[in-house]
C-alpha cells in the first residue's frame, strides 16, 4: 500500500510546473513560495500552508532562500488514515498553521536534517496529516470554508488596521461566532493569529533584506519601530537589530533548489 512520506524542499527562483498523482501538503520553514494551482494563486509562508491535490498541475518559485516541509500524500494513504474526507475538502487552497502545528513543522524539518530514517519520515508525515486533518474536523459543517475566508482576507491584510467585526463580516459569521471558531479549530484568537502574522513577516523582512527597521515595522503593521521590538523581544526575547545580526551570520552562499 502506498504510504505518506516526508521530505525538506529548497526551492529556486526559477519557474518549474508539474503535475503528481499524490495529494502533496507544502508547509513552510523559513521564506515563502509562490505557487499556481488549477489557476488560483497562493502562497506558503508563515503560518500558511498549500494542500496541492493530486493531478493537478501546479507552478511554483520562490526568489530568496527557503525551506519547507513536503509531505506526500498517496489517496490510499489519505483513506487509511482517515484524512480522506479533509483533504478532499481542503485540496487546492491555503493550509492554517496554529502555533503548535508550526512546531510540530520545525520539529519534523530538524528530524530529517538530522537524517531521520525512511520509517521516522513516515511518523512524522502520518502525525502532522492527522493533526491537520482534525483540527479541521472540529469546524462542523460550512463552517471551515467561512474559516478559509477569514483566514485568507487576515493574511491578505494583516499589516493593515484589523477588526475582529470586520474579519467576521467578510467571513459572513458574527464576531462571536468568529471567536468561538478561531478558539475550537486553531486554539487562539483573530487578534492573536494577526500579531503572529505581522511577527513572521516582520521577521522574514528582517532576516531576508536590508530594509530600515522603521520601515519594515510600518510595512508589516505596527505603528512604529518601537512597537516591533517589543513585540519581537516579547515573543523571542530579541531585539530586530539582533535578529538581523544573527540572520546574516547564518545566511547560506546562495539558494538552493528543489522539488515539489
Amino acid at each position: 500500500m502506498a504510504e505518506v512520506d516526508l521530505s525538506v524542499q529548497r526551492y529556486s527562483a526559477e519557474v518549474i510546473a508539474h503535475r503528481h498523482a499524490h495529494h502533496q501538503l507544502v508547509l513552510p520553514v523559513e521564506g515563502a513560495l509562490s505557487l499556481s494551482v488549477g489557476g488560483r494563486e497562493l502562497r506558503a509562508a508563515g503560518l500558511s500552508g498549500v494542500l496541492v491535490p493530486g493531478e493537478a498541475r501546479h507552478a511554483f518559485a520562490a526568489p530568496d532562500p527557503n525551506r519547507f516541509l513536503v509531505i506526500d500524500v498517496p489517496l490510499a494513504a489519505a483513506e487509511s488514515l482517515g484524512a480522506a474526507p479533509w483533504i478532499e475538502r481542503a485540496a487546492g487552497g491555503p493550509i492554517a498553521l496554529d502555533g503548535a502545528a508550526a512546531l510540530l513543522v520545525r520539529a519534523a524539518a530538524v528530524e530529517l536534517d538530522a537524517g531521520g530514517s525512511a520509517a521516522l519520515r513516515r511518523q512524522w508525515a502520518g502525525l502532522l496529516v492527522l493533526t491537520l486533518a482534525e483540527r479541521a474536523a472540529r469546524a462542523p459543517g460550512r463552517e471551515p470554508a467561512k474559516l478559509g475566508r477569514a483566514l485568507r482576507y487576515i493574511e491578505e491584510h494583516a499589516h493593515e488596521p484589523l477588526t475582529v467585526a470586520e474579519v467576521a463580516a467578510r467571513a459572513e459569521l458574527s464576531p462571536g461566532h468568529l471567536h468561538h471558531l478561531f478558539r475550537a479549530v486553531l486554539g487562539t484568537t483573530v487578534q492573536e493569529r494577526v500579531a503572529e502574522l505581522r511577527l513572521a513577516r516582520a521577521t522574514e523582512l528582517l532576516s531576508r533584506t536590508d530594509l530600515g527597521i522603521a520601515e519594515i515595522a510600518l510595512r508589516c503593521g505596527y505603528a512604529d519601530q518601537s512597537c516591533l521590538t517589543r513585540s519581537l523581544r516579547r515573543r523571542h526575547g530579541v531585539t530586530p537589530a539582533a535578529l538581523r545580526r544573527a540572520a546574516r551570520a547564518a545566511r547560506p552562499a546562495g539558494p538552493g533548489r528543489g522539488g515539489g
